[in-house]
């Protein structure tokens, strides 16, 4: 295979993991070997922090393997014959005496088979704990179904807190973001402050920094809008059946640009579910984004008239498709940025694949529908650290921004975003910036 690590991409078990450990107060254990653990805890704990320290001294206990995060039964040739009950309810003592809200077990692949009864044991053990068993992990499913499925296993479970009275009118569930979003944090800060700015309250962000109280109170809102639709579009359409509750879903991909903004808030104004609509206003959201296109102007000016600059720069952008439409839309339409390779990853649902095509073929720009993006030299790159590392290799000369796991390492002291108001300047400048090379 050319590009061998192109291809390796998060499975079900992954998507499991992290949209489970994107829970506060929570322990996931995944019963299995210990190499289905080491990538899990480094991540979880790398993008979500719970402790001060990395040192590896610090975390001696059995299971834990010298992470904080994570723990696993490492089953060895034995268990896989005569069943991982044993390892399992040690493990389960030692969980029991600590302070979780949550205790998550997951099978991996190999232990699927085994046929233990994961919820028999953890009923006689875990007494202090909310817990959710998942037994099949998926196989060869990928990271969206399986962080979805979780997350529809775990609302299944859970006495679900429906409003005392009348709902507000006024609250929102942000459905579809995980701790593995490259900018999660940033991401749902600016999405809260926008909501706030439209008169709306986030009720629960389903799932990334998120308490299980806040997740029963799921019901309360009035409506659930769906952030990154691959992973939040199946769990607003369980919602809708199981609860009746409404649910928003953007025709256009993410908030990302100032004119996609304005139209993703827009349309959650315009949802029937919210009372007293009229009381909601998107005027201050307006004048925000009339202050940001100013402040943007100035820049991307000042270079235009020294180099001509970014209108005619080529860009490349690997995303899932939603992420791909808006980069797209936001540097063809806004910054006359010229797309040269658009690709989605090798399993992703593409539901706005048909939409990036017909902004190609409108412009007569088919040709990067799925190009190459080693191939396509393009200026601008916008991927994950992979990509961007093996473009350097190559020793082509482009600027890379990166938009999506795994990371160059790069660490994010202060939150960023490339999604609304916030987002749409960073990301202007680091493109401002990006020509420079």
């Amino acid at each position: 295979m050319k590009y061998y690590s192109k291809n390796i991409t998060p499975d079900s078990l992954s998507g499991i993991v992290f949209a489970l450990e994107g829970i506060n107060k929570s322990v996931v254990i995944i019963n299995g070997p210990t190499g289905c653990k080491y990538y899990h805890s480094a991540i979880s704990d790398s993008r979500f922090p719970r402790q001060t320290s990395f040192d590896p001294l610090n975390y001696p206990d059995k299971f834990y393997f010298k992470q904080p995060r994570v723990p696993c039964t490492y089953l060895d040739s034995y268990d896989y014959v005569y069943g991982s009950g044993e390892k399992l309810n040690d493990l389960l003592d030692y969980i029991d005496k600590q302070d979780q809200d949550l205790v998550a077990i997951v099978n991996s692949p190999g232990a699927a088979l085994i046929g233990d009864d994961l919820a028999g044991i953890a009923a006689k053990k875990i007494h202090h704990s909310h817990v959710i068993t998942i037994e099949n992990p998926g196989y060869s499913q990928n990271f969206y179904r399986g962080f979805q499925d979780a997350l529809i296993v775990l609302l299944k479970s859970l006495p679900l807190e429906t409003a005392p009275g009348k709902k507000q009118g006024n609250l929102v569930n942000l459905i579809g973001i995980s701790i593995y979003n490259k900018y999660f944090l940033g991401d749902i800060q600016e999405m809260e402050r926008l909501f706030n700015a439209c008169g709306l309250q986030i009720n629960c962000v389903l799932c990334a920094d998120t308490s299980l109280e806040e997740i029963k109170k799921i019901p309360q809102a009035d409506l659930n809008v769906i952030l990154y639709p691959e992973l939040g579009l199946e769990v607003a359409k369980y919602l809708q059946e199981a609860l009746g509750m409404p649910y928003f879903l953007f025709d256009r991909g993410l908030p990302i640009g100032f004119d996609l903004t304005q139209s993703y808030f827009e349309g959650v104004l315009r949802e029937e579910s919210l009372a007293g609509g009229a009381s909601f206003t998107s005027r201050p959201l307006i004048s925000a984004l009339e202050k940001a296109r100013a402040d943007a102007y100035i820049p991307i000016s000042n270079v235009y008239a020294l180099t001509g600059l970014p209108k005619g720069t080529t860009f490349a952008v690997e995303a899932p498709s939603s992420a791909l439409l808006a980069y797209t839309d936001f540097l063809f339409h806004y910054l006359g940025m010229v797309p040269a390779s658009l690709n989605l990853p090798e399993d992703d649902p593409g539901l706005y694949e048909e939409q990036v095509q017909d902004l190609l073929k409108e412009h007569h720009l088919e040709s990067a529908w799925q190009r190459d993006i080693f191939a396509a030299k393009s200026d601008i790159v916008l991927s994950n650290g992979s990509t961007i590392a093996q473009l350097k290799l190559q020793e082509q000369i482009f600027s890379g921004i990166e938009i999506e796991l795994p990371s160059l390492g790069y660490l994010d002291v202060i939150p960023k975003t490339h999604l609304g108001i916030q987002g749409s300047l960073l990301l202007v400048e680091q493109l401002l910036n990006g020509l420079n090379f």
